[in-house]
């Protein structure tokens, strides 16, 4: 029979985090890549300023890989819940400002 082992649950635990990290950068970049795609849609239509309407796209593009890294970081330190609290946080307000960005060219 095998014993309990606080370090083995702690690795299990750090690989189910770090697969629902890729899962959720993948989801991101979808939404990255459709939101991209809609802004050179509505920069050809209203003849928009490209940097100003690309830079939260690209942005986030930037950002969304270092947030996971920095969380991933923050998990190893024993703060398993905080790092996925700030992770979920900060993912869907990056999720909903890009939405809101999308929405706001697209209407103009």
């Amino acid at each position: 029979m095998q014993k309990y082992n606080d370090k083995q649950n702690a690795q299990g635990i750090y690989i189910i985090f770090v697969v629902v990290q890729m899962i959720l950068l993948a989801l991101m970049y979808t939404i990255v890549y459709a939101s991209f795609r809609a802004t050179q849609l509505a920069v050809e239509k209203y003849q928009l300023n490209e940097i100003m309407a690309f830079a939260p796209t690209i942005i986030i593009f930037i950002v969304v890989p270092v947030l996971l890294y920095r969380t991933r970081k923050i998990f190893k330190q024993g703060r398993m819940m905080v790092a996925v609290l700030w992770m979920m946080a900060l993912l869907s307000v990056f999720l909903v400002g890009l939405l809101m960005h999308v929405s706001n060219i697209s209407q103009m």
